[in-house]
């Protein structure tokens, strides 16, 4: 931002990624999401991985049914898929305000009953990457119902 408002560009860097953007373009690969992958975190972009896949299970499947893709694009799925990252991101907002009253978004954790039923695994990476996997599954079975 600082270098449009002073009007002093580091034109080298910009002029860069304007030819990476076009070599990526020639061999066929979609700049954007190149770009989205390199400037988002790889928390962020596995996530967005781990869609893609679904997605592409999808469109295989759906090829062997001999059902169209634009079937598939504006089917149950999709809607799905849009619900999951609304109700991310507006469970986002509602962490971060509790993070902000309670100091941490751990704070109202450690008072429910389900944190201390669950004990060591209530704080599990293992947990929650099945719960994720678990919401892969769910995706790809409904994103393979016709409408």
């Amino acid at each position: 931002a600082d270098g449009i408002l002073t009007h002093k560009l580091p034109w080298v860097l910009v002029l860069l990624g304007v030819f990476i953007t076009i070599a990526i373009e020639l061999m066929g690969v979609q700049a954007l999401p190149v770009a989205v992958g390199v400037y988002l975190p790889i928390s962020t972009s596995s996530a967005m991985f781990a869609g893609g896949v679904v997605r592409w299970l999808i469109e295989r499947r759906a090829q062997a049914r001999q059902q169209s893709i634009a079937e598939v694009e504006s089917g149950p799925g999709v809607l799905f898929a849009s619900g999951l990252i609304a109700g991310g991101a507006i469970c986002g907002i509602v962490l971060a305000a509790i993070a902000g009253v309670l100091g941490s978004a751990d704070a109202l954790a450690e008072q429910a009953p389900l944190f201390h039923a669950l004990g060591g695994l209530a704080r599990s990476n293992l947990l929650a990457f099945a719960l994720f996997a678990g919401l892969g599954v769910v995706l790809y079975r409904i994103g393979l119902r016709r409408q």
